[in-house]
């Protein structure tokens, strides 16, 4: 998001720039799909990267506009660039959104609150959730890439002895059988295999369970579609390389 925000919004160099190119809500929105897929479109609910573009209102559609269909036959899940993001559900405009963030990439030092709510014309409290969103995005960093491990693993306390209940073990087809909280990480491998080089790279999702559809939106988010993938044999895993 970082390196997709500050190419598609390198063009804009003055206020004058900045207002011309926010203000159509339909460029705003094909601006934020630019930012947000820069290699194509991506299901938020499976990391699929086929899908459909739905008919909207400008066509006489109840559907609004910048809406997607997942072309997946098990998902079908219906989604825009704001889905699964700070900004979905949001009632502003995508331009008010767009200046705060082109305002936040202008601003070496940073911009506070208080003057963020007066160059978009928003309550300050407005403004401080919308800026914690934003710098949030424009510090993704880059997605793994080269050779990547990626291995499963839960957390939480173990639950309390109850004699009532059977014993929980722990299950590897899709949903562990634990009251622990399932975790997906990939670490990327250095460059450098000499002793005290720099350490690669790593990310970590919690996720509602161990399937490979949560794998897979795991990767597609974090990990470069060209990295070599190496993990257990799980299946899940397996399949997805």
């Amino acid at each position: 998001m970082a390196n997709g925000a500050r190419e598609v919004l390198a063009g804009i160099a003055t206020v004058s720039d900045m207002v011309t190119a926010f203000a159509d809500e339909e460029r705003c929105r094909r601006l934020l799909e630019a930012m947000i897929w820069p290699r194509g479109r991506i299901c938020p609910a499976c990391g699929c990267r086929d899908s459909i573009a739905l008919a909207g209102r400008d066509v006489g559609r109840r559907a609004c506009p910048g809406l997607y269909q997942c072309s997946d036959r098990e998902c079908r899940f219906q989604f825009t660039a704001t889905t699964r993001t700070p900004r979905h559900s949001t009632k502003l405009p995508l331009r008010v959104w767009l200046t705060g963030l082109w305002l936040i990439l202008q601003s070496d030092k940073g911009i506070s609150s208080v003057r963020l709510a007066e160059a978009i014309g928003v309550s300050q409290a407005t403004a401080w959730r919308m800026g914690h969103a934003l710098r949030m995005l424009v510090t993704r960093e880059h997605p793994l890439e080269g050779t990547v491990v990626m291995d499963e693993f839960c957390i939480g306390g173990s639950p309390r002895k109850d004699a009532d209940r059977p014993r929980l073990g722990r299950g590897r087809r899709g949903q562990p059988r634990t009251t622990k909280t399932p975790v997906l990480a990939a670490v990327q491998r250095p460059a450098a295999p000499e002793e005290g080089a720099a350490a690669g790279d790593a990310r970590a999702r919690v996720v509602a369970d161990l399937s490979e559809r949560e794998a897979r939106r795991m990767l597609s988010e974090h990990v470069d579609v060209t990295a070599h993938l190496m993990s257990d044999e799980w299946k899940s895993f397996l399949s997805i390389g």
